[in-house]
């Protein structure tokens, strides 16, 4: 994976406990089984369904993906492999009962995130994102006729409650699959749901994803997946395209790496560090106390070095104090390098005026203000009318991806439907981008071995003068042929 894509796993896995400013919340809830309506969010433990018919039509047809055309009755898939079906039984005769979760009229899809917790909410945009797609998805008909029942579930970033979320969608409400997950206590719940053999697409904030047979990041990896080792023989694999995108496009050289002195921050700074360095930068790194950050000192030593750009391996409001400390000596970068956690529009009002018109993030997905591209546009729709007054945010869109690849998957099954049947089209995905919001998504094993590879990505950067997030990099995806892949060990088990 590009060197940037795990940072956002490391970080809030290592921040537990410690909240950022906005966030000191009560923690802990048990999860409880109360419903709330269709497109509200729940409280912090609640399950909540969106139930099939709960969403207004907007047409009676039947679609095998969000971004399909509708003729007929039948549609085509949002991405690159269309997942078309007839209204009611789909191409080859009616709809079955064929597996967990499923039955000729609807079809079951879990989700676990941490919604509330001692982070807050910035896991949450995951199951708004989940809720928007459901009722949109819906509104046209569900799957091959058959309409999603959404069961979220918020752990509260707690491990053994992610079990027991786990435990009640897969035992009382029968899920067919969890779909847009984003916790970093999936841990908790993995061995488990492994072992159910319930197909798992989420946000890898956890190894279990770089793991299990049965769990599928978001992002594209290659990785065995045999349920005993993490990664490649127990090492975390890392490209080095989009370090060399800023030394040539921004002609920057100096860097600084901020880390916390725990093992997931230090091993990701260390990652970072070494990037860098085989693209040829000079880079100073820098140690953060976890339990009390301070900044002045090492933004004094930046500007005296001459640093120009920044990346780090810390949570948002350890980011937002660096900002401010760099405030106070009127020091600034080229370019500030955050992670997806922080791609939304929140930006615009929590980074100061230093900051924020240099934070870069790069990734595996389209910004979600790309509305020229037909898909955002049909997520940035949806997420207007089903998800109103909640923050837009790039987790949001991806999710909304995963959701769409699972439902063409799902679509190219037919009547009959089964888990092994979506895991094996998963397995069989080449570059998938889901009508054109992901660089490209596929899971076949790739050879680790090799030292320079092809690498994909994009950037993006916060722009005042543009209204916000803007593709940075000139084209989408942005490739490498010959980046440089090394690797680190895995020091989180995914358990």
């Amino acid at each position: 994976m590009p060197v940037v894509l795990l940072v956002a796993a490391m970080v809030l896995a290592a921040c537990g406990t410690r909240l950022p400013d906005e966030a000191f919340v009560e923690s802990g809830q048990v999860v409880g089984t109360d419903e709330v309506a269709a497109g509200t969010d729940g409280g912090s433990g609640d399950t909540e369904d969106v139930a099939a018919g709960e969403a207004s039509a907007e047409g009676g047809t039947a679609t095998g993906g969000d971004g399909g055309g509708t003729t007929d009755g039948a549609t085509g898939g949002s991405g690159d492999t269309g997942g078309g079906g007839t209204g009611g039984g789909g191409p080859s005769g009616p709809n079955q009962a064929s597996d967990v979760g499923v039955t000729p009229d609807s079809i079951v899809i879990g989700n676990i995130t941490a919604e509330n917790g001692v982070l807050g909410d910035a896991f949450a945009p995951a199951a708004r994102g989940m809720r928007a797609w459901a009722q949109h998805i819906n509104s046209k008909g569900g799957i091959n006729g058959r309409q999603v029942v959404l069961k979220t579930c918020d752990d509260g970033e707690a491990r053994n409650k992610a079990l027991e979320c786990a435990r009640r969608l897969v035992e009382r409400d029968q899920v067919f699959a969890i779909v847009g997950a984003n916790t970093r206590a999936m841990g908790g719940a993995a061995q488990y749901l492994n072992d159910q053999g319930v197909p798992v697409i989420g946000i890898p904030i956890t190894n279990s994803y770089y793991r299990y047979p049965h769990f599928w990041s978001g992002y594209p990896t290659g990785y065995p997946r045999d349920g005993k080792t993490v990664g490649y023989n127990g090492k975390l694999m890392w490209q080095t395209g989009a370090y060399r995108w800023f030394k040539t496009h921004l002609n920057v050289s100096k860097a600084a790496v901020f880390s916390y002195e725990i093992d997931e921050s230090r091993q990701a700074g260390l990652a970072f560090a070494k990037a860098l360095e085989l693209e040829g930068f000079s880079v100073t790194p820098y140690s953060v106390s976890f339990a009390a950050p301070s900044f002045d000192q090492a933004v004094a030593d930046m500007q005296r070095n001459g640093v120009q750009i920044i990346i780090d391996a810390m949570d948002d409001g350890a980011n937002r104090k660096l900002c401010d400390a760099m405030a106070r000596r009127n020091f600034s970068v080229v370019a500030k390098v955050s992670t997806v956690v922080s791609f939304g529009e929140k930006v615009g009002t929590t980074y100061n005026d230093t900051c924020r018109n240099s934070v870069f993030i790069p990734g595996q997905s389209i910004p979600y203000t790309a509305t020229d591209v037909p898909a955002v546009a049909e997520f940035r729709s949806a997420f207007a009318k089903y998800q109103p007054g909640k923050e837009v945010h790039q987790w949001a869109l991806e999710v909304w991806a995963q959701a769409t690849m699972v439902s063409e998957g799902i679509a190219k099954l037919g009547p009959a439907p089964t888990r092994k049947g979506l895991e094996d089209y998963l397995r069989g995905l080449s570059k998938y981008q889901a009508g054109g919001i992901m660089v490209g998504l596929q899971y076949k094993p790739l050879d680790y071995s090799r030292t320079t590879v092809e690498d994909c990505f994009t950037i993006a950067r916060w722009q005042d003068d543009k209204g916000g997030w803007v593709q940075a990099t000139e084209r989408f995806p942005f490739c490498y042929p010959d980046a440089k892949q090394f690797g680190t060990d895995a020091l989180e088990q995914g358990n």
